[in-house]
């Protein structure tokens, strides 16, 4: 693990707390196109997959306009967002010792773009990878392996930090190591039958990383 000379970071769970958000808008989206109800619990999924992926899961047929209002609900819901603690601190040393740094997400460009809280980290990342429909999503290795080629990097060099069974998948299909980050509302350990490395804060990444 020491060594590293690029860090690629997941957004929602990783970088956002954006749980909360993600299922409240959806909940209500759901409610006031079609009249569905739906708990906490069935729309947890959408926490982890491209947008449209939920929403075609979820039977809408319109997606694109369907995801729009979507991303509209969403903002009524920015006052439940936040970067995490230590995040900021984290990325801005792993850039003093210049490691390269980049995000790959299952977002789409809009998605990115839009979200308010999220730009005040986007300047510390070299790269961003998004979602599209060119790139098979996770867990397929293909942004995280595009992500590299941007970065000029070796799977050997990186490291992917993610939240979800998906996230680590990827990286294990790009033969890129990972690390678990566990600093979300719920011990998150329990998702992974493999012994994978975990950090409980973002601090925790630095020791990992660099010594």
């Amino acid at each position: 693990m020491p060594g590293k000379k690029c860090v690629l970071f997941d957004i929602d769970g990783t970088l956002m707390d954006t749980e909360e958000a993600i299922v409240e808008s959806l909940k209500s989206t759901m409610k006031k196109l079609y009249s569905k109800d739906y708990s906490d619990e069935e729309l947890y999924f959408a926490v982890a997959l491209p947008s449209k992926d939920v929403l075609t899961t979820l039977g809408v047929k319109d997606v694109d306009n369907a995801l729009r209002y979507w991303v509209e609900q969403l903002k009524a819901f920015y006052h439940r967002v936040r970067i995490y603690p230590q995040i900021k601190e984290t990325i801005q040393t792993l850039k003093d010792k210049k490691i390269k740094l980049g995000i790959v997400t299952a977002r789409y460009d809009f998605e990115v773009e839009e979200d308010l809280v999220l730009k005040e980290l986007l300047h510390y990342f070299d790269v961003v990878i998004t979602y599209d429909e060119i790139l098979r999503p996770k867990p397929h290795p293909d942004q995280l392996l595009k992500a590299l080629e941007k970065l000029d990097a070796e799977p050997g060099d990186a490291l992917y930090v993610g939240d979800t069974i998906i996230d680590y998948e990827c990286a294990k299909s790009a033969n890129v190591d990972f690390v678990l980050a566990n600093w979300g509302r719920v011990d998150r350990k329990s998702n992974f039958k493999d012994n994978v490395k975990i950090c409980n804060n973002p601090a925790e990444l630095l020791t990992n990383i660099m010594n």
